[in-house]
C-alpha cells in the first residue's frame, strides 16, 4: 500500500460572536487532511488551527509535508512522523508545522484502523469504553451577562454534565493586561462582574468541578493574588493561567496553592515539552490537543509521560467532528484519562460533519466509536458545503 495523494480541506462557517479572555470568534474553521492510497482506502485527520490562516496551513501541507509522505507506505506511522519532524526541524518543531504533522499523523492512524478493520483505540491498546466529559463553554458574548451565564450552566447540568468550564479574565484594569493589544475589545467586564460569574457558575455546578480558563492572559503575580479567591469560590481547576513558557510560575503556583489544580497546556506541543510542564512546572493535569500537540502518536506518548509523572490527562478538543473522534480514540487508550473537553458552543463543524452523532450516557460520558479507524463516517455533502477556496 502506498500514499498517492494528500489533500487539505479548508472549512469555515460564520458564528455568533463569542469571546474568551483574549480573543473573539465570529467564525468557526477547520483544516482537514485526507490521505488517499493505491488500494482505495483513505484516512482523515484534522490539524487544529487556533485561528491561523487556513491558506498558511494549506501551504505548509502542500509545499513541505505532503512531498515527505507521498509514495510511502502509510503503515509506517512512527517512521513517517519522525521523517516529517526532522525534514522540517529548521523551521518547524512547533506551531503550524506541528499542527499539520498532527493532522497527517491522525489521518495515518485512521487509515491503519480501516486497513485492519478495527478502531484506532484497539491498535493503541484500548483501556476505556466511554470517556467522561465536562461542558466547555462560559464564553463572553454581547448581551449575555451573568444571568445568561447562569442559564447556560443550568442547561449543561440538565443535559447530564457534572462538571463545567467558563472563561475568566476578560478585564483590562491592570496596566499589563494583554487584552489591550487585541483587535476586538467588546464584552469587557469588571473584575467584580468576573467574580460574580464564577460565583454563579459554582452555584449551578454545585458538587461538580468548576474549571476556569484564563487563556494564559494572567501574570503569575495575578494568579497568586487571585488563587485564594478562586479557592474560596470553589474553583477546582485553573486551565493555562499563564503562558506555557513560564515553568517557574507554574511551579510557584503549585507550591503556594497545591489545592488549586492546574491544567495545561493546549497551546504546547511535543512530548518533551509536556514532560517539562509536568515535572518542572508541576502542572497537575496534562491537557494536549491531538490536532496541535503532534497527532495521535505524540498524544499517546504525552499520556505516557503524564503517567510516569503520576499525573492524569484530559484532552483539549475544540475542533470539528474529526478532531473529536480522534480525541475519543486516543483518550480510550490511556489509563490515566480522567475526562475530555466537550464544547457546547454552537458549532456545525462538530455537530453536522459526522453522519451519526456521538453517543453519550445520561451523565455525558461519550461512547467510543467502534467502527474501523476514527469510527465516524463523514457527510461529504456537509464538508463540501462548508469548504472555502
Amino acid at each position: 500500500m502506498k500514499i498517492t495523494e494528500v489533500r487539505g480541506l479548508k472549512l469555515r462557517i460564520p458564528c455568533a460572536e463569542i469571546s474568551d479572555s483574549l480573543g473573539t470568534s465570529t467564525a468557526r474553521q477547520a483544516f482537514l487532511i485526507q490521505i488517499c492510497t493505491d488500494v482505495g482506502l483513505t484516512g482523515i485527520g484534522e490539524a487544529f488551527t487556533f485561528g491561523a490562516p487556513l491558506r498558511a496551513m494549506e501551504a505548509i501541507l502542500n509545499d513541505q509535508i505532503a512531498p515527505v509522505v507521498l509514495g510511502q507506505n502509510p503503515e509506517n506511522i512512527e517512521r513517517l512522523w519522525q521523517t516529517m519532524y526532522w525534514r522540517t526541524i529548521a523551521n518547524g518543531r512547533r506551531s503550524l508545522t506541528m499542527a499539520v504533522i498532527s493532522g497527517v499523523d491522525t489521518a495515518l492512524w485512521d487509515l491503519a484502523g480501516k486497513s485492519y478493520g478495527v478502531p484506532v483505540c484497539s491498535l493503541l491498546g484500548k483501556q476505556l469504553d466511554k470517556i467522561p466529559s465536562y461542558a466547555s463553554g462560559g464564553f463572553y458574548a454581547p448581551g449575555k451577562g451573568v444571568d445568561g451565564l447562569r442559564r447556560e450552566m443550568e442547561d449543561y447540568m440538565k443535559k447530564g454534565y457534572k462538571d463545567a468550564k467558563l472563561k475568566l479574565g476578560r478585564c483590562i484594569t491592570r496596566p499589563d493586561a494583554p487584552l489591550q493589544y487585541m483587535e476586538n475589545q467588546s464584552c469587557i467586564v469588571s473584575p467584580e462582574e468576573d467574580w460574580q460569574r464564577v460565583k454563579v457558575a459554582k452555584e449551578v455546578v454545585g458538587d461538580g468541578t468548576l474549571i476556569v480558563d484564563t487563556n494564559a492572559s494572567w501574570s503569575i503575580n495575578q494568579v497568586l493574588q487571585n488563587a485564594p479567591k478562586l479557592l474560596e469560590l470553589g474553583v477546582g481547576v485553573i486551565e493555562e493561567p499563564i503562558p506555557f513558557e513560564y515553568l517557574k510560575g507554574y511551579a510557584d503556583l503549585a507550591q503556594s496553592y497545591p489545592q488549586l489544580l492546574t491544567a495545561g497546556c493546549e497551546t504546547q506541543q511535543g512530548v518533551a515539552n509536556f514532560a517539562a510542564l509536568l515535572n518542572e512546572g508541576k502542572v497537575s493535569i496534562a491537557q494536549p490537543d491531538v490536532g496541535w500537540a503532534g497527532g495521535i502518536s505524540e498524544t499517546k506518548k504525552i499520556g505516557a509521560a503524564a503517567l510516569s509523572a503520576g499525573k492524569p490527562i484530559s484532552l483539549h478538543c475544540f475542533g470539528s467532528a474529526v478532531l473529536f473522534a480522534a480525541s475519543l480514540q486516543v483518550a480510550a487508550a490511556m489509563s490515566n484519562t480522567i475526562a475530555m473537553e466537550s464544547e457546547e458552543n454552537p458549532n456545525p463543524l462538530k455537530t453536522e460533519l459526522a453522519k451519526i452523532p456521538f453517543a453519550t450516557d445520561e451523565h455525558m460520558n461519550f461512547q467510543v466509536p467502534m467502527q474501523p479507524g476514527l469510527g465516524i463516517e463523514l457527510d461529504w455533502d456537509k464538508v463540501e458545503a462548508y469548504s472555502v477556496k
